[in-house]
């Protein structure tokens, strides 16, 4: 297998490239559509023989630019099954399982951060876009889906249901870091630690205009 980490200094956003070697189909999660930023990708791809198959993406900001075609031609995109507004794109749903080579993923549904929020668990890694900020409070949208309800529910109830030593790769970095665990965000996140529902929505409305990671005064 093939995993690579890709990260835009510009932005701190974070993608992710995945391939079966054994068979040369790629997957990438969250690829910039920015032809100049896509080059790095598209001459990786071109250099290890991958064919690129599927882009997941984890959620989606004004709906699916058609650009990723004209980048990443062949390539099939998956979104949610909300807030597409797009030509293109495949919509997948909660417990769906995706195939590529020899390889699967899982489909995670993760709302609350858009409504078409997802992520992807991958053999012990999870790829989660902007649900969970590592060691802080997810990142926070003008977008009116954006729900911090619904990310309390997303992260608790399915992100932190998952095995302790899976790895967490988001979708920006948090001052550095770029990877972390489920059993230390679970136990150390100090949004999520020791906090109701309705104590997680006070703080997290609190922090408007925040980047992800947790104030001094929590």
């Amino acid at each position: 297998m093939y995993f690579r980490q890709f990260h835009d200094t510009t932005s701190a956003a974070m993608s992710y490239l995945i391939a079966d070697s054994s068979t040369g189909v790629a997957v990438a999660i969250d690829p910039t559509p920015d032809p100049c930023q896509g080059l790095v990708l598209k001459a990786l791809l071109a250099e290890r023989g991958f064919s690129l198959a599927l882009i997941l993406l984890t959620h989606t900001h004004g709906g699916v630019a058609d650009d990723f075609l004209a980048h990443y031609p062949g390539a099939g995109i998956v979104v949610g099954p909300q807030g597409l507004r797009a030509s293109v794109g495949q919509q997948v749903r909660h417990g769906e399982v995706l195939g590529f080579g020899n390889e699967v993923i899982q489909v995670i549904a993760t709302p609350g951060h858009t409504a078409d929020s997802l992520s992807y668990l991958w053999r012990d890694r999870l790829f989660c876009g902007d649900a969970l900020a590592l060691g802080g409070c997810p990142l926070q949208t003008d977008d009116e889906d954006c729900d911090p309800r619904s990310i309390y529910d997303s992260v608790v109830d399915r992100l932190f249901a998952l095995p302790a030593e899976t790895l967490v790769f988001p979708g920006h970095d948090a001052q550095g870091r770029t990877v972390s665990t489920i059993g230390e965000e679970r136990s150390r996140n100090p949004f999520f630690l020791a906090r109701s529902r309705d104590a997680f929505v006070t703080a997290f409305r609190g922090t408007r205009g925040a980047t992800g990671v947790a104030p001094a005064w929590q």
